[in-house]
């Protein structure tokens, strides 16, 4: 017998990992609501009060009470898991202009004054200036922490009943609802904020076998909001089955220069990979990347306009401010092909991890034309997989599950597994074909150190032309 995490594992299910973390989890009822001590962001001016006393520069102090909630149902069952996580990160800089952090994860009066006193000993708090009160959090309808387990399932079983025609084919299949709460305060001299940010992502997988290997495919939405702000549509669900069905052409096709179209998750996931190697201040550090990707240098395209916008309603990776306190407004990076600007968001994964330098959310500007005509003869790549980019030469191989052939504007039929995309990141953005209208919002979260990173890419499809090649299956 197989163990789940064995068999996801050996099917390499992307959405494995939360369906592990909620099978895995412990039913738990009906979830009463969260008590937040209201006094927290008394205890954060406190503990900034003696850092200041103590003689630090630009004392500050962050704070989060994060929960997960995650619901799945699978082949193999149903479960619900929670996961609560608190923590404290109080930085200063010496005189010297070093930088100190102290973190602890007791969120709680005692927990702090412990943390402020590793810090600064026995120094006697300094009168500051924290200007008005912060603008109180609203709960999310309905507020996840109100739902109970039953609540959650039957919210992840409407996603599975809606698909009426699951194959014998399909050897698996998932549907997932994740909800990451987070509750911030920063609080530095002048300023007290606070911020809920409640990310939910809903998401099916469904995996079939072809000949020796299993075929994934996989459908989300991901935003910042109310649970039931978004859906997967009943055309998303039938396509994610399909998929995961579709026939795969048995030869190879020959490896080299094609003309190909980019699905936004595809896109996305290039877009993602190139600016945080690139284009923010910590990438610009690297001597390669500072000369070859300079502020007012002509990198990319005339088409291409990026944006990293916080601000946008309802994104993924939104935030009122970020993990320095610092209040979120869009900076622009590309101006119709020319580099205007760089990243210098500061963000912790689960808001206590190390600093980074990381966008937030990232919106290339769409083109004219609609996707479905965009692509006359080549490939259309769907279904990413992996991205790695090099920074000192922006060479980069992104890889896809599937391409899908198109002659004379129609769809053949033809389907190729398992291909790469090759190539240096600015001459495929500098010489781009064409952008859709369309355009759709991804949502990505990855772990550090067993923490959480949001963010998210609102992107039109890509037309472009560049070496394309079936990716070599070990032996």
């Amino acid at each position: 017998m197989w163990s789940r995490r064995e068999f996801l594992a050996t099917l390499g299910v992307a959405s494995a990992n939360a369906i592990l973390f909620a099978c895995g989890g412990q039913s738990t009822g009906v979830r009463r609501a969260s008590s937040v001590d209201p006094e927290i962001h008394i205890w954060l001016k406190d503990a900034v009060s003696v850092l200041t006393g103590a003689g630090f520069d630009q004392p500050h102090a962050l704070a989060v009470s994060r929960r997960r909630t995650t619901a799945a149902i699978d082949v193999l069952g149903a479960g619900v898991a929670r996961g609560r996580c608190d923590g404290v990160v109080l930085s200063v800089r010496e005189k010297s202009g070093v930088r100190r952090e102290q973190v602890t994860n007791d969120l709680s009066r005692n927990g702090v004054l412990a943390a402020v006193k590793l810090l600064a000993g026995n120094a006697k708090a300094k009168s500051v200036d924290f200007g008005a009160p912060p603008t109180p959090m609203i709960a999310p309808k309905p507020d996840p922490d109100v739902l109970s387990d039953g609540q959650m399932l039957a919210r992840v079983d409407a996603m599975t009943s809606r698909d009426k025609g699951l194959s014998s084919r399909i050897v698996y299949a998932a549907a997932v609802l994740d909800i990451d709460d987070a509750r911030v305060w920063s609080v530095a001299p002048g300023r007290v904020q606070e911020q809920r940010l409640v990310r939910v992502r809903r998401s099916i997988t469904r995996v079939a076998w072809h000949g020796s290997r299993p075929f994934v495919s996989e459908a989300a939405h991901a935003w910042t909001g109310g649970i039931d702000d978004q859906d997967l549509t009943d055309d998303e669900i039938i396509a994610t089955r399909e998929n995961a069905l579709a026939l795969l052409t048995p030869e190879t096709f020959e490896n080299g220069e094609r003309a190909f179209m980019l699905d936004p998750a595809v896109a996305a996931a290039l877009i993602d990979a190139g600016v945080r190697t690139l284009l923010t201040s910590d990438a610009q550090r690297n001597p390669e990347v500072a000369r070859r990707f300079a502020a007012g240098s002509k990198a990319f395209s005339e088409r291409v306009t990026l944006v990293d916008d916080p601000t946008v309603a309802g994104a993924y990776g939104g935030m009122l401010f970020d993990d320095a306190g610092v209040i979120a407004t869009p900076t622009t990076l590309v101006d119709h092909g020319q580099i205007v600007g760089r990243v210098e968001r500061s963000q912790r994964a689960g808001h206590v991890g190390p600093i980074e330098i990381l966008p937030s959310h990232l919106r290339l500007g769409a083109g004219t034309a609609a996707a479905e005509s965009m692509l006359d003869n080549g490939l259309i790549l769907e279904g990413h997989t992996s991205t790695l980019i090099d920074p000192s030469s922006d060479r980069f191989v992104i890889q896809v599950a599937r391409a899908r052939e198109q002659l004379r504007g129609r769809r053949t039929g033809r389907m190729f597994a398992d291909i790469e995309l090759v190539g240096q990141h600015s001459q495929l953005f500098g010489a781009l074909g064409n952008l859709s209208k369309e355009t759709r919002s991804i949502g990505i979260r990855d772990e550090v150190g067993g923490q959480p990173r949001h963010r998210s890419i609102e992107t039109p499809w890509l037309l472009g032309t560049g070496v394309l090649r079936q990716r070599r299956r070990p032996t």
